[in-house]
């Protein structure tokens, strides 16, 4: 008899970053996370994480209590799906589509973990017996920061080198053109000459300011430009494509009609993709299909906690369609859970275990709901992110 959902819980947790780092967007004050914990009747439990980036959790929390969390208690796993596609299918008439994607990212990626629970495998093996389990991933920091000098940004770049990385990100945007080259120059100086970088310009730039940016640095030493331009501007982006600009879009989108845009009508050379905002492993597994036989691959964010990573290297790990993952310098919580080994091709294995491969540590998280409390148990309100 098929395994039946009985029990599902928010946990949510708070990163305080102090406001001393910014990009071209946002200063990092605090940062929530929010899990989502599934339990079936064999009491085995699958955990998934939803994009949040708000001031606080409460939307998110509230609207997981009462729109989506009900739909799934008491169904199998096997149902599970077809239940988001029916939500997804309704919110053409609620008007909740972006936070819903953020939700079900959650469900759907415990629900894999779920699955591949009771086949007593990772997360990768389910999606694809062919493969590795391996993945490449980039260190991503470079952000501004209250008394960064270029040299100390170098500095701090260099280091990821150092630890084995040939691929970094760093910001730009945030200051003239004329300084940010010269940051992005004094990076590479201070790196070894097959190491890349991806420069993301966190949608600040025009067009021509893009292409002015791209055409004052090294050829070959930039692997993407993340965000050049407006999300919005897909004619921009195309532009900057046929100019040779190997544009990455966006982050957080998970719209199926401009997934669509950018890989076909911007034609970009990466499409990013957040697991837990797009929609979870399920969505992603369904942008690898829209990319094939395309010049686009996939790239995943990452910018919140080890358990959006874990999601993302199983994904990676096994579709060739996803070129690398983003490993965060800033966001890093419950990293040192985490037990990726380093290959000498730079690339990392992934642990064996059956499932997503990480657990929550119970210590360092507050239970914001769970199925059978009657209230949203208090989650702090003071946290405030400055964007």
């Amino acid at each position: 008899m098929p395994a039946k959902i009985t029990r599902i819980s928010v946990f949510t947790h708070c990163n305080d970053l102090g406001g001393k780092i910014w990009n071209p967007a946002i200063r990092w004050t605090k940062k929530y996370a929010v899990f989502i914990c599934i339990q079936d009747d064999t009491g085995r439990q699958g955990l998934g994480e939803c994009w949040c980036f708000d001031t606080a959790p409460d939307a998110l929390v509230a609207f997981l209590r009462t729109e989506v969390i009900p739909h799934f208690l008491g169904t199998a796993l096997a149902d599970m799906a077809d239940i988001s596609e029916t939500l997804i299918c309704r919110a053409t008439l609620t008007a909740r589509h972006g936070i819903l994607a953020s939700a079900l990212s959650g469900i759907d990626i415990a629900m894999w973990d779920l699955r591949a629970q009771q086949a007593d495998q990772p997360i990768w093996k389910s999606l694809s017996s062919a493969a590795n389990g391996t993945v490449s991933l980039y260190a991503s920091g470079g952000l501004y920061g209250t008394g960064k000098t270029p040299k100390m940004l170098a500095e701090e770049m260099a280091g990821h080198a150092q630890d084995g990385f040939k691929l970094l990100k760093m910001k730009v945007g945030g200051d003239t053109i004329e300084a940010d080259v010269a940051r992005v120059h004094a990076v590479l100086a201070a790196l070894p000459e097959h190491t890349k970088l991806i420069i993301d310009g966190v949608y600040t730039y025009s067009v021509d300011e893009a292409l002015q940016v791209y055409e004052a640095l090294p050829e070959g030493r930039i692997e993407a430009f993340q965000s050049p331009t407006k999300a919005w501007d897909y004619d921009g982006m195309a532009r900057l494509s046929q100019a040779g600009v190997p544009v990455m879009a966006t982050e957080a989108e998970y719209r199926t009609e401009l997934h669509e845009k950018l890989t076909h009508d911007a034609q970009v050379a990466f499409l990013q993709i957040a697991p837990i905002a797009c929609g979870g492993i399920s969505r992603v597994m369904a942008l690898s299909r829209l990319v094939a036989d395309t010049p686009t691959r996939l790239s995943l964010e990452v910018s919140s906690t080890a358990v959006a990573l874990m999601a993302a290297c199983q994904i990676a790990a096994a579709d060739p369609a996803v070129a690398h993952v983003e490993h965060h310098s800033v966001h890093t919580v419950f990293f040192d859970t985490l037990r990726l080994q380093r290959q000498a091709n730079n690339r990392h294995s992934l642990p064996d275990d059956p499932g997503l491969g990480i657990t929550l540590p119970s210590n360092d998280i507050s239970t914001a709901y769970s199925t059978g409390d009657d209230t949203i148990a208090e989650v702090p309100r003071k946290a405030v992110t400055t964007i």
